[in-house]
C-alpha cells in the first residue's frame, strides 16, 4: 500500500470544501438584505452597567429601551485582562482590542502620610499603629483610569497617540481613533468618550457633562453624524481597594447612580426622538469600574435594522454574545462608510425572536452567571488535575513498581479505580453542563457537584459494560466516551464546550463556539486512539491480503470525519486543529500498515495539512464578511499584511503559558510516566517470547497489542506537538492530553497478574488491537475466538 498522505488530503479537501459549501457558520446568519443605512450614530457608553442592574422598577427608562431594542451580552475584553474606562473607549474607536498605556493592576496601595504631631501631643484615636499604615488604593486596578478621566484627560489626541504606542495595542494591530477617522466628525459628550475619535484630522465637538435640556442635546448629538456619550456616574459609586470585588461598588452609592443613569438615558432618548431622520443607538456597558473584576456587560441596539430579537455577530458567531469591538464597525454601516482592516470587530445583526423582556434580562443574567464562574475558578480546576495525574502516576510507582500490590490486596484494584476517575474527569466537566448549574443559588458548587456526578457516571460506564471483561475495553470506553461527547456537542452548537472547566467563556473572548484548544487536546488523544482500535479490529477479520488496505482505509477515512468535525466554520471551526490533526492520522496510517516511516513521507504529511487548512481557509474568505470565522478573516489579514501580528500574538501567548499556566505542570508528570512505562524495559515494553508464550510486555500486554498502543502514542504526539506550536494555549495542549492519557497508562500496567478471560479470549487479553503483519501477531478468526500465529 502507497503512502497514504496524498490521496488522503485530496478527498479530505473534497469533504471540507462540500461541508463549507452547504453549511454556514454557526450563528451567522445573514441579513436577508436588512436595511441599516442610518442618518446618524449615537453611541452610549456606561462603565459598569450589567444586565442585573437593568429592572422595570428601579431603571425604567432603561427598561423601557431593551424592550424596544435587539440585546445581547457584551464581551468588553481590551487588550488587557480587565478593561477600565479608557480602556473600553480606546477599544470601541479602535474596533479592535487596545489599552491605555499603564501597569495591567493600575498603581500599587501606598502607604498615607502621618500628619506631624506637636511634641506630647497623642495621634488621633482612628491612625492604626506603625505596622498597620493607612493604605490609598484609588489608583489601584481601574482608579488610574478614572482619575485620569476625570482630571488630566486635557488632550485627547496625544492620549490616543500614546495609546496607540503602547505595546498591548500594537500586539493585536489596533488603530486607535480609527472610528472617527473614518467618519471625520464627532460630537462628544463626557471626556473619555473622545477617545474613540480623536484620531488627527478628526472635527470634535465636545462637551464634559451631558446638558439637562433634551433640546440642548438634540443640537449637541446633530453636529456630526457620530456621537460618542459617556456616562460614568458607577465610577464614583465606589473607591478602588486592594482586592477586587464583584462590581466595584456599594450597593447604595449604586442603586443612586444607576437612576441617574437611567434619568440621563431617558434624556437622550428624548433628544433622539426629536432628531429628523433615523438615527442607530447602540447602548453598551464598555468596562469595569474601580475594583470589579471582568465580567460580560449590557448591549442594546435601537434603530435601522435592528428589532427586538438578540444581537450576534461574526466575530462571535453565537446568540447573544457581541463584543465590544463590533460597535465601531456597526457605526460605520450605518452610516454607509468602509470597515478599515485593522478593525477585527464584525457589524451587529439581529436575529431569532427572544422570549418576554423579564425572561429575557434573567437568561442574560444566567448567562453571565455561567461565564463568571467559569472566568474565576478555571486556575483551581488546573490544579485539580495536575494534582490528581501527580497522585496516580506516584500511586503506580509505588503499587507497581515497588510491589505494595503483593502487601496490599486492596492495592491494584484501588488503583485501578482511581485512574479510571482521574481519567474520566476531563470528559466530565463537559457532560456537567447538561445540568443548569448556572440558575442554582450557589453556581460554583452546583458545578463541582455535576462534574462529580459526571465522573461517577463515566467510571460505571466504563467497567459495568460487556468490554469490561477485556484487557483494553474500559480505558477505550472512556476515550470513546470522550469523543462521543466532544463530537456529539458540537455538532449540537458546542453548548458544552461554552463555560465548561475545560472550555471557554465569552469573558476572555477567545472563542464562542467550536472546539477550544484544550477540548483539541483531548479530542486529538480520544480520536487517534479509538481509531487505533477499530482499524486493527477491522483490519484482522478482513482476509490476510486485504488487511492493510482495510486497516490503511480506516484510519484515512476516520481522519477525514474527524478533520471535517474539527475544521468546518458551521462546526469545530479549529484552524490550528486541521494542522495539527491530519498528520497524526496520516503517521497513524503509516505505521499501522507497515509503511515506512521517512522524513520526506512526514513532510509530506505536513504539506497536506498546510494545503487542507489553507483551501478551506480561502472558501471562507469568498464568503461575505459578515458571515466569515477567524479562518477567512486570516486570508484576509494575510492579504493586507496584518498577519504577522496574529502570529507573533500567538507566540508570545503559548511563552507565558509555558511559564505561567497550572496545566504547564502536568508536562513533568506525564514525562515521569513516560520514562517508567516506556523506556527500555519499561512495564510497557514489549519482553522475549518464553515457555511457549508470545512476546508480551510486562504488564502483561500482548506485543502486538503493545506495537499499535506505542503507534498510537507516536501519533498523538505528532498532533500535540503540532498544536501547542500552531495554538496560542500552547503546552496547556498536550497538557490536557495527558489528563486523560497518563492515568489511562497507569491503569494498563496495574492490570492483574492474571486477569481473567472472557469468553472466547486467551489468557492476558482478546485481540482487539495489533499490528496487520506483525510477528507473533494475533488473528481473530470468524466466531471470534483468539488465535496465537507462533
Amino acid at each position: 500500500m502507497s503512502a497514504p498522505g496524498p490521496r488522503a488530503a485530496a478527498l479530505l479537501l473534497l469533504v471540507l470544501g462540500l461541508l463549507l459549501g452547504v453549511a454556514a457558520p454557526a450563528g451567522a446568519v445573514g441579513d436577508g438584505g436588512v436595511d441599516h443605512a442610518a442618518d446618524r450614530v449615537v453611541v452610549v457608553g456606561i462603565p459598569g452597567l450589567t444586565w442585573a442592574d437593568v429592572d422595570q422598577g428601579r431603571t425604567p427608562r432603561l427598561w423601557a429601551m431593551a424592550g424596544e431594542s435587539s440585546i445581547g451580552s457584551v464581551s468588553v475584553r481590551a487588550a488587557r485582562s480587565t478593561s477600565c474606562l479608557l480602556d473600553g473607549w480606546a477599544t470601541l474607536g479602535a474596533g479592535n482590542r487596545a489599552r491605555f498605556p499603564g501597569t495591567d493592576q493600575g498603581l500599587p496601595p501606598v502607604p498615607v502620610p502621618t500628619p506631624p504631631t506637636e511634641p506630647g501631643e497623642v495621634p488621633p484615636a482612628e491612625q492604626p499603629g506603625p505596622d498597620e499604615p493607612v493604605l490609598d488604593t484609588s489608583l489601584t486596578h481601574c482608579g488610574l483610569q478614572e482619575r485620569v478621566a476625570a482630571v488630566a484627560l486635557g488632550d485627547p489626541r496625544a492620549t490616543v497617540a500614546r495609546i496607540a504606542e503602547d505595546p498591548g495595542t500594537v500586539r493585536f494591530g489596533a488603530q486607535p481613533g480609527a472610528l472617527g477617522a473614518e467618519v471625520g466628525c464627532a460630537s462628544v459628550i463626557g471626556r473619555a468618550a473622545a477617545l474613540a475619535a480623536a484620531a488627527p484630522g478628526v472635527e470634535l465637538a465636545s462637551e464634559r457633562v451631558l446638558p439637562s435640556d433634551p433640546a440642548e442635546i438634540a443640537a449637541v448629538l446633530s453636529a456630526c453624524p457620530l456621537s460618542l456619550v459617556s456616562l460614568d456616574q458607577l465610577t464614583d459609586a465606589g473607591r478602588p481597594g486592594a482586592e477586587q470585588t464583584d462590581d466595584g461598588t456599594e450597593p447604595l452609592p449604586r442603586a443612586t447612580a444607576l437612576g441617574r443613569i437611567d434619568e440621563a438615558v431617558g434624556r437622550l432618548q428624548d433628544a433622539v426622538d426629536a432628531l429628523p431622520g433615523e438615527t442607530l443607538v447602540l447602548l453598551a456597558g464598555i468596562s469595569e469600574v474601580n475594583d470589579g473584576r471582568a465580567q460580560l456587560h449590557v448591549g442594546m441596539a435601537q434603530g435601522p435594522g435592528f428589532g427586538t430579537g438578540w444581537l450576534v455577530s461574526a466575530s462571535t458567531g453565537r446568540v447573544p454574545f457581541v463584543q465590544l469591538i463590533d460597535l465601531a464597525p456597526t457605526a460605520l454601516r450605518a452610516l454607509g462608510l468602509e470597515r478599515p482592516a485593522a478593525m477585527n470587530g464584525q457589524p451587529l445583526r439581529a436575529t431569532g425572536e427572544r422570549p418576554d423582556l423579564a425572561a429575557s434580562v434573567a437568561g442574560l443574567e444566567e448567562v453571565n452567571t455561567a461565564a463568571l464562574t467559569h472566568h474565576r475558578n478555571t486556575g483551581g480546576f488546573f490544579w485539580t488535575l495536575v494534582g490528581a495525574g501527580a497522585l496516580v502516576v506516584a500511586a503506580g510507582v509505588l503499587v507497581v513498581g515497588r510491589g505494595l500490590a503483593g502487601r496490599y490486596r486492596w492495592a491494584r484494584p484501588a488503583l485501578r479505580l482511581a485512574c479510571l476517575a482521574v481519567a474520566a474527569l476531563p470528559v466530565a466537566t463537559y457532560l456537567a453542563g447538561i445540568w443548569p448549574w448556572e440558575r442554582t443559588a450557589a453556581p460554583l458548587q452546583a458545578l463541582v457537584a455535576a462534574v462529580v456526578v459526571a465522573d461517577l457516571a463515566v467510571v460505571a460506564v466504563a467497567l459495568l459494560g460487556p468490554w469490561r471483561r477485556r484487557r483494553l475495553g474500559p480505558p477505550l470506553a472512556v476515550l470513546a466516551v470522550t469523543l462521543g461527547t466532544l463530537v456529539g456537542d458540537v455538532l449540537t452548537g458546542s453548548s458544552l464546550e461554552l463555560n465548561g472547566p475545560l472550555g471557554y467563556d465569552a469573558i476572555v473572548a477567545g472563542r464562542f463556539t467550536g472546539y477550544g484548544n484544550l477540548s483539541f487536546g483531548l479530542l486529538a488523544v480520544a480520536a487517534l486512539a479509538v481509531t487505533a482500535a477499530l482499524a486493527t479490529v477491522l483490519g484482522r477479520r478482513a482476509p490476510a491480503a486485504r488487511r492493510r488496505l482495510v486497516t490503511g482505509t480506516v484510519v484515512v477515512l476516520a481522519g477525514v470525519l474527524a478533520v471535517a468535525v474539527i475544521g468546518t466554520p458551521s462546526l469545530g471551526r479549529d484552524f490550528g486543529g486541521v494542522l495539527a490533526a491530519l498528520p497524526g492520522f496520516l503517521l497513524l496510517a503509516m505505521l499501522l500498515t507497515g509503511v515506512r516511516v521517512t522524513v520526506l513521507r512526514l513532510a509530506a504529511t505536513l504539506g497536506a495539512a498546510v494545503v487542507a487548512v489553507g483551501g478551506v481557509a480561502v472558501l471562507d474568505w469568498l464568503r461575505p464578511p459578515e458571515e466569515r470565522t477567524h479562518l477567512g478573516r486570516f486570508v484576509e489579514q494575510v492579504l493586507t499584511g496584518e498577519a504577522w501580528t496574529v502570529i507573533s500574538r500567538k507566540a508570545e501567548a503559548n511563552v507565558g503559558i509555558l511559564l505561567n499556566s497550572p496545566l504547564a505542570f502536568l508536562l513533568p508528570v506525564a514525562l515521569v510516566a513516560a520514562f517508567w512505562l516506556l523506556r527500555a524495559g519499561g512495564r510497557l515494553r514489549s519482553a522475549p517470547a518464553s515457555g511457549g508464550r508470545p512476546a508480551r510486555t510486562p504488564a502483561g500486554l500482548p506485543a502486538a497489542d503493545a506495537a499499535v498502543l506505542r503507534a498510537t502514542l507516536l501519533a498523538t504526539l505528532l498532533s500535540l506537538t503540532i498544536g501547542a506550536a500552531v495554538n496560542d494555549s500552547g503546552v496547556a495542549l498536550p497538557a490536557t492530553a495527558a489528563a486523560v492519557l497518563v492515568p489511562l497508562l497507569v491503569w494498563l500496567v496495574a492490570a492483574p497478574e492474571a486477569d481473567p478471560t472472557g469468553r472466547g479470549e486467551t489468557r492476558g487479553g482478546a485481540a482487539h488491537s495489533g499490528l496487520a503483519d506483525a510477528p507473533g501477531r494475533v488473528t481473530v478468526v470468524s466466531r471470534g475466538s483468539t488465535v496465537w500465529n507462533t
